[in-house]
C-alpha cells in the first residue's frame, strides 16, 4: 500500500486509481486554465516560485490563454509523483510536449508547478526544446507580480 504523508498527521492513502486521479487533476487544471477560472487553478496546484498569493494569482492573469491540450503520456511508476507529458495549443503556437508533475499532497494530487523553458525560434538549433529549471522561489518574479 502506497501512502503521502502530510506532517503530523495520519498518513494519507492514496486512491485505488491513482492514475486516473492525477489526470482528472490535470485535466481539470487544464480546463480551469482554458475558461480562466483562477481560484479553480490556484487550489488544484501548488507553486514554490511564490511567496505570495496575491502574486501567483497575477502571473496566471499574466499568461497566455491556452485553446487546447492533448495527453502525450503519463508515467505512473510512482504513485504518489505521477509524470503527464501533454502539448499545449495556443491561438498563435503549439508548445512541444512539456512533462508536468502531478504529486500527491495532504490526501489530494495537485499540479506541481515550476518554471519551463521552451525555445520558440524557428531558425535556432535546439527550436521547441524544453529545459527544465531548478526549484527555487524567484524573487525577480514575485516581486514583479505583487505590484499589480
Amino acid at each position: 500500500m502506497a501512502t503521502g504523508f502530510g506532517g503530523d498527521k495520519e498518513p494519507y492513502k492514496l486512491p485505488d486509481k491513482p492514475k486516473e486521479a492525477a489526470v482528472s487533476t490535470f485535466s481539470e487544471y487544464m480546463n480551469a486554465s482554458m475558461s480562466r477560472d483562477y481560484d479553480k487553478m490556484l487550489s488544484l496546484s501548488d507553486d514554490y516560485r511564490f511567496k505570495t498569493e496575491r502574486a501567483r494569482l497575477n502571473f496566471l492573469k499574466n499568461q497566455g490563454t491556452p485553446i487546447d491540450y492533448r495527453i502525450m503520456s503519463v508515467n505512473d511508476s510512482d504513485p504518489s509523483k505521477i509524470v503527464i507529458s501533454s502539448i499545449t495549443k495556443y491561438e498563435d503556437m503549439e508548445l512541444p510536449p512539456i512533462k508536468y508533475i502531478v504529486a500527491f499532497e495532504e490526501g489530494e494530487y495537485k499540479l506541481q508547478m515550476r518554471n519551463v523553458v521552451v525555445n520558440m525560434i524557428p531558425s535556432s538549433p535546439d527550436y521547441k526544446m524544453v529545459e527544465y529549471e531548478p526549484e527555487k522561489v524567484d524573487d525577480s518574479l514575485e516581486d514583479n507580480f505583487n505590484e499589480f
